[in-house]
């Protein structure tokens, strides 16, 4: 499960690294996720990458990725929702509707342990608004980031300041895409959070889907 902490303000910016990314509609190979800082990964992030579109290859291309990668801090908070059984299944349903709105999803892990950091990782053709639920494994969900706006066509990576807690286990993401601000209400009943889900399906809309472990970090 995912636990977000709550401050003041949202700063974009900061230079890039090159992460994993799923390729070739796949997802990359499994890192080991028994290594928390996000430095260590980065030699097996610039093997797994796909090739950026229009990139020569090898050098250069993690030269483009660094100058097209859009690196934000997202500090507004989270939301958590609880005990909202049909609302999990109908987000779990959700698929595109049209070619003309998508939405690629992906994490700096596929497996986390207790108090990691996640750094989440998006794309869109179109520019877009983006909510993303983090489903855990009592189906309980937190939403670490609502409505935020990224750019076309480029991979964005987003910090929330948000970490893994118990309960450990099967962690799915499902993240929506939409041309326009949909506000997610939080604190309310089920009947509105499926309002809202209604909608963004009825909307241009795209569906970005990840699935990870967390698990209790092994001792040596």
């Amino acid at each position: 499960m995912l636990l977000g902490w709550v401050a003041a303000e949202t700063h974009p910016g900061g230079a890039a690294e090159p992460r994993p990314r799923p390729a070739d509609g796949r997802r990359a190979a499994e890192d080991d996720g028994e290594r928390p800082a996000r430095r260590e990964r980065d030699a097996d992030a610039r093997r797994e990458r796909r090739e950026i579109e229009g990139g020569a290859g090898g050098a250069s291309a993690t030269r483009l990725q660094a100058q097209t990668e859009l690196r934000i801090e997202w500090r507004q908070g989270g939301c958590a929702i609880e005990g909202h059984a049909r609302f999990v299944k109908a987000l779990l349903a959700t698929q595109n509707q049209s070619d003309a709105m998508s939405l690629e999803v992906w994490g700096d892990a596929h497996e986390y342990v207790p108090f990691q950091e996640v750094i989440y990782y998006m794309r869109v053709p179109r520019a877009a608004y983006v909510t993303l639920f983090w489903i855990g494994p009592r189906q309980d969900i937190f939403v670490p980031f609502s409505n935020l706006r990224i750019p076309a066509d480029r991979d964005v990576s987003v910090d929330p300041d948000s970490i893994v807690v118990p309960p450990l286990g099967r962690e799915q993401w499902v993240a929506l895409a939409s041309l326009e601000p949909i506000p997610l209400p939080c604190r309310v009943p089920e009947a509105e959070h499926l309002a809202w889900l209604g909608r963004v399906r009825a909307l241009p809309h795209g569906v970005g889907r990840w699935e990870v472990r967390s698990k209790e970090r092994i001792q040596d």
